[in-house]
């Protein structure tokens, strides 16, 4: 009768599954944006799984298209971004047609340039990079460059950080620039000491400091070999942020390499296995506080799932199907586990479940929660909520909780939790039922 149950329970859930993934939108752009170096300015897509992409090169209006021949993109962003940034002048979604469940059909992206100059694309997982050249410096008129001043802010770091007050570690590379002597520009790597060097120091030590405290030091002990320095430091790959990975999803250690929601995460290790729970996903931070996030709305609403991001410490863990589940035993028609997705309220087991048997004892329905030998048991009136005079008697499920129906009113519910809290009742129940 168990293996019955668990096979309908199976096709009932691999029918919810397919019939959900069938009505909702497949890939999504989940990042479109615009970074800017001295060389050239970059546009970076980000989508939720690899996808084909051509660039096609416009005269009229001037311009690079960014365009999908075999895939399927959704994205909620209508608006023309305006960046106004070396020769990129803005960036337009173009669509198909009408939305599809409050998403957009994109047709392509296109890229209206202000001068006809080289590009490059590249692309590393699920991220797409088109490279533009930037204009050359105007020259004056005996044949130097043009003298600029420094800017009062920072540029805008190609790789924000991922999150405020980040420390660099060793195997991070960091991008130090020299405003206007564009020689002593490089990039440097933090060795497993936590030191870099940058000519014509031998070593400094950085473990531990920001961005903003690097540039305060380089700014110190370089004044000592050169009039008044203009530094800026810049991350160019966060090699010291590990994050674990636990569950149905690829495990082990993994490098952020940017700033990364868990989303993008997700999809940068590969998504998760057909025997994932998406319903509860856990980020574990180093701190030790747990979030759960299910990972249709984290598609669904990128503006939200946009703030969600791991950092160096944390863990993702995506608990398999079978550690979710509730067990609905005794007087109902079809005793089963039932997999928890999303939110399960105890009517709606009850229901799963067939309803009750002509035995059932309504006003005296127990919902077992806890561990083996410390279960806690709440009495609930059905009877009550069917009748629609008490509503607070349908409760929120949560995943191992055991409802029992009983045939005879419980009048002692710690003793009858003691009487039934040996494992062997308990196999005794499952074999059954």
């Amino acid at each position: 009768m168990l293996k019955k149950c668990i096979a309908q329970s199976l096709i009932l859930t691999y029918a919810l599954i397919f019939s959900s993934c069938a009505s909702a939108p497949g890939i999504q752009l989940v990042n479109l944006t615009a970074k800017e170096s001295s060389s050239s300015t970059e546009i970076v897509l980000t989508t939720t799984a690899p996808v084909e992409f051509q660039v096609l090169k416009l005269q009229n209006p001037l311009g690079l298209k960014i365009v999908f021949p075999s895939s399927q993109i959704f994205s909620f962003e209508k608006e023309v971004l305006t960046i106004d940034r070396g020769a990129i002048k803005n960036i337009k979604n173009e669509f198909q047609s009408q939305p599809i469940h409050g998403q957009y059909p994109l047709k392509a992206v296109f890229v209206e340039l202000a001068q006809d100059l080289p590009y490059e694309t590249s692309q590393k997982g699920n991220t797409i990079v088109l490279s533009v050249k930037c204009p050359e410096v105007p020259k004056e008129a005996d044949g130097g460059q043009k003298k600029i001043d420094p800017p009062l802010v920072q540029p805008e770091q190609e790789n924000p950080a991922l999150e405020p007050g980040y420390m660099i570690g060793p195997g991070d590379v960091l991008n130090i620039e020299f405003w206007g002597q564009p020689d002593l520009t490089r990039d440097v790597v933090v060795n497993n000491l936590g030191e870099i060097k940058v000519p014509p120091l031998t070593s400094l030590n950085v473990m531990g400091m920001t961005v903003a405290q690097l540039e305060e030091k380089l700014t110190e002990v370089l004044a000592k070999y050169y009039i008044d320095p203009v530094i800026y430091v810049k991350i160019k790959e966060y090699n010291s942020q590990r994050v674990i990975s636990m569950g149905e999803i690829t495990t082990g250690m993994h490098t952020l390499k940017r700033r990364t929601t868990l989303l993008e995460f997700l999809g940068q290790i590969g998504g998760l296995t057909a025997n994932a729970d998406t319903y509860h996903i856990k980020l574990i931070k180093k701190d030790g506080s747990i979030s759960i996030h299910n990972l249709s709305d984290l598609i669904n609403d990128i503006q939200k799932s946009s703030t969600i991001l791991v950092s160096s410490g944390d863990t993702v863990y995506v608990p398999p199907l079978e550690l979710n589940k509730i067990f609905v035993l005794g007087e109902v028609k079809t005793p089963k586990s039932i997999n928890i997705k999303g939110k399960m309220m105890l009517i709606d087991a009850l229901a799963e479940a067939g309803g009750f048997s002509e035995n059932a004892i309504t006003r005296s329905v127990l919902v077992v929660r806890g561990q083996l030998g410390s279960q806690k048991g709440l009495r609930l009136n059905v009877s009550h909520l069917l009748k629609g005079t008490d509503l607070s008697q349908n409760i929120e499920l949560q995943p191992g909780d055991i409802i029992y129906v009983p045939k005879s009113f419980i009048v002692d519910v710690e003793r009858f939790l003691r009487d039934i809290s040996s494992p062997l009742t308990w196999y005794f129940w499952y074999m059954k039922y």
